[in-house]
Formats: C-alpha cells, sequence, structure tokens
C-alpha cells in the first residue's frame, strides 16, 4: 500500500482564537476507509473542510500525494427549493471537475436506475444520496471524503449506502474518509478509526475500541448516541456535565 494522506501536528483556531482543532496526527494509504466519530462541536466536518482546502491550518501539515478529491458535505438541499434534477447534479460536477467518468458509469456504479431528467424531490432520502455520491465520483478521485453521507436514512439505508462505499474503494482502490454518527456502521465498514473531540483522542486499530475509550470522548453525549442506535445501556455514568476538552492523546 502506497501513502495518500499524511497530516502532522494539524492545529486550527478561528479568528477570534478559539481552538477548534489541535495536533491532529493521520496517517492513510490507498484503498483504507477511516472513520471518523466524536460529538457535535468536535471538529469533524472543519478537519474535513481542512483537508479538502476549504480552510487553512493555523498550524501543522496535509500532505495530499495523490491527484484528485472527490467531497461529499452535508448534504445540502437545494434541490428542495429548486427543480432539479439527476442531470443537474452531475452537469455541476463535470463543470467543476472535467469529470473522467461519464454519468452512466457512476449512475450504474451507484445502483440508480432512475432516468437523468428526474427531479430530485421525487427520489427517496437514499436515493438523493447516491446521486450526489455519483456526484462527488464523478471526477474520479483517488480520496474520496464524505460528510454524513447516511443523515436521514434508515438502519438499513444506512447499511446499504455504507456498503456501496466500500465497493467503490475495493473497484476503484480509493482511499475514503467518512464522518457518521452510527458508531456500529463504521467499525463494520472502515479498516481504521479516529476519534475526535478537538483534539485526536484514539486512532488506528478498531478492534481495540470500546465503550471506556468511546465515554472518555462523547461523555454524557455517548450514551444518548447509543440510545439513538437502540443498544442496551446500564445506568447513566457519572459526569459533571463540564465542556472542557482532554489535550492529552490516547496511545495510537
Amino acid at each position: 500500500m502506497s501513502e495518500i494522506l499524511k497530516i502532522d501536528k494539524l492545529s486550527f483556531k478561528r479568528s477570534e482564537g478559539e481552538s477548534i482543532l489541535k495536533d491532529i496526527d493521520l496517517l492513510l494509504n490507498s484503498s483504507e476507509t477511516l472513520g471518523i466519530i466524536g460529538p457535535n462541536g468536535g471538529g469533524k466536518s472543519t478537519l474535513l473542510k481542512l483537508i479538502v482546502g476549504l480552510l487553512k491550518p493555523t498550524s501543522g501539515q496535509i500532505n495530499f500525494s495523490g491527484q484528485l478529491m472527490g467531497y461529499l458535505p452535508q448534504t445540502a438541499h437545494t434541490e428542495n427549493v429548486f427543480p432539479i434534477t439527476i442531470d443537474d447534479v452531475l452537469d455541476f460536477s463535470v463543470l467543476r471537475h472535467k469529470g473522467k467518468l461519464n454519468k452512466k458509469t457512476v449512475l450504474e456504479l451507484v445502483g440508480l436506475t432512475k432516468p437523468t431528467s428526474t427531479l430530485m424531490t421525487k427520489l427517496s432520502g437514499g436515493e438523493r444520496q447516491r446521486v450526489h455520491l455519483a456526484r462527488a465520483l464523478m471526477s474520479g478521485p483517488d480520496l474520496l471524503i464524505l460528510d454524513e453521507p447516511t443523515q436521514g436514512l434508515d438502519s438499513t439505508g444506512q447499511d446499504q449506502l455504507l456498503s456501496l462505499i466500500n465497493k467503490i474503494k475495493t473497484e476503484f482502490q480509493t482511499t475514503i474518509i467518512i464522518v457518521d454518527h452510527n458508531i456500529n456502521q463504521l467499525i463494520k465498514h472502515c479498516d481504521k478509526i479516529l476519534c475526535l473531540n478537538r483534539t485526536q483522542h484514539w486512532h488506528n486499530h478498531k478492534d481495540l475500541l470500546n465503550k471506556s475509550v468511546l465515554e472518555s470522548i462523547y461523555h454524557c453525549e455517548f450514551e444518548h448516541i447509543l440510545l439513538h442506535e437502540k443498544e442496551e445501556l446500564g445506568e447513566h455514568h457519572a459526569c459533571d456535565h463540564d465542556h472542557h476538552h482532554h489535550d492529552h492523546k490516547e496511545s495510537k
């Protein structure tokens, strides 16, 4: 495997000085899938925007050795306001990236059979996400970055979409970074897991990920997330509800 993304001591602060990310280290090889989990406000989307280049680091280095990135941000529901078709969504990607892959190829890849003249408003949530995934794939990216692609989908739809993403990784040797709140699904589908709450608490061997590690990241929010995923829980653990963030890293 060849190294495709290396991040060293990455930090990001807002202009008023608030630290959003601190000392992030990351190494990804080709054809690996990284899942990023963490509480709301922990910096997950900010990290993705830094990697894509929409934000500039305050300090640290991001080295991307591939040629192209595909980026699927959290869904902007413009198709609910404007009469946008599948064609319109994919044509926008071609204009931006001079797409390497044609529409037929990407739509077959994501398993969408609807005519491309179909309005996005006529599609289910899962079908809309497949269109957005197809758009992100039009450039034939070496690195595909997905910010909560399963948002709004039921558990079956989530599993189908993540299985599809895994198929894309296998067929195109694409490296994938995915942010999602569904901890169990990410552990199932990803090679590596990054636990992020402003600083990096744990990264790499997903088999070592356990409840105590997750509790240290999420604090009280952890139990709410597991309840949302219908996991059986014991009594609520003691928590003083403070919002101070740890500045140490757990062992990699």
